[in-house]
């Protein structure tokens, strides 16, 4: 079946130019260490957003996201401020129980203003669609654009690694990632399962379906899952959606799979798909397999997404067609840092 490589390589982007080359307390905290002044230097790294000399020891993180500070958090580093630009529920419910301190924002790319009030030293964000023709945020502090379009969990894991000089936490978190897919894998028959991913923004109610760009589409290949056609392909024109297409309601039957996930969350609703006048027809509908997955965590951009996800996968494919529900997330969070060794 068409998959995603599973680890594509990935372009330098960390160059050390200070005479520290490793980063120990953040202020934004790392967790390991306690908080210091910015006095080790800077290092200069390439990301997303382009080329950046950040501080060796930042004393205020700022994240603009809830999938970059869940990154942050992955590799041992606790943003002091996270937006909740991208306005989840289960990934909100783990950031304030780390204790850190959400803004709340109108935009999907927070105003300058709203940043600088917060007077970071070091901005990092979710380079998604729009990213880097969004608000000029290095004109306030040093800024991390994050990977995210067409790379799995374990690349944009290891991209924060190379990006924070925490390449062994990143490492640990790609096994942890690589072990659950592959017990995933193991739980699939001898036929394998074939999985359709599918939304409804619910302000426009678009219906879209997961595609070849998506953070996740190479993460279910690895859980030995096959794909709808249309979901292992990338868009000729780009995915204008960060991973997801939309798609005509009469063409439901195109995204026809042994199991149907719905995802749903405060953005997304399970009616706009079950509605539609051809889902009764489908499948995984007839067959009892339609299941509501938690749009936030199915949306990745996060190492702990892909890993949620994986959980989700391996429950399909034993069969037991439990996925995670908001209520879940402390536990599935303990579990994910006792993996990882945080």
């Amino acid at each position: 079946m068409p998959a995603a490589p599973r680890h594509r390589a990935l372009p330098l982007s960390v160059v050390v130019v200070a005479a520290v080359t490793v980063l120990t307390g953040c202020s934004g905290t790392a967790a390991s260490s306690p908080a210091t002044a910015t006095t080790a230097g800077t290092r200069t790294i390439v990301s997303e957003s382009g080329t950046a000399e950040i501080p060796v020891e930042p004393e205020r993180i700022v994240a603009l996201d809830e999938p970059s500070a869940l990154n942050l958090l992955s590799i041992g580093i606790t943003p002091d401020v996270v937006f909740d630009s991208w306005r989840t529920a289960a990934p909100r419910a783990v950031l304030e129980a780390e204790g850190i301190e959400i803004a709340s924002t109108t935009s999907f790319y927070p105003e300058l203003e709203e940043v600088a009030a917060h007077e970071p030293d070091l901005i990092v964000g979710t380079a998604a669609e729009g990213f880097t023709a969004g608000p000029d945020y290095a004109s306030i502090a040093p800024l991390v654009g994050g990977l995210y379009n067409e790379a799995d969990g374990q690349q944009i894991i290891t991209a924060y690694g190379e990006y924070f000089d925490r390449a062994d936490e990143a490492a640990r978190v790609s096994d942890v990632l690589d072990t659950l897919a592959q017990r995933a894998a193991d739980e699939q028959d001898g036929d394998g399962t074939s999985l359709s991913v599918v939304m409804s923004y619910a302000q426009e109610n678009m219906p879209l379906h997961m595609d070849g760009a998506n953070s996740l589409h190479g993460t279910i290949a690895d859980a030995g899952f096959a794909r709808p056609a249309l979901q292992d392909e990338v868009p000729a024109d780009g995915s204008a959606f960060g991973g997801w297409t939309v798609f005509s309601p009469e063409k439901l039957a195109e995204q026809n799979a042994d199991v149907l996930a719905v995802a749903v969350a405060a953005q997304y609703n399970r009616e706009g798909i079950t509605d539609m006048p051809l889902y009764p027809s489908l499948t995984a509908v007839e067959d009892g397999r339609s299941l509501a997955v938690d749009g936030d965590l199915w949306s990745g951009g996060a190492a702990f997404s892909t890993y949620w996800v994986l959980r989700d996968l391996v429950s399909i494919a034993s069969g037991q067609d439990e996925p995670g529900v908001v209520g879940d997330d402390g536990q599935r969070w303990n579990d994910f840092a006792t993996a990882i060794g945080g």
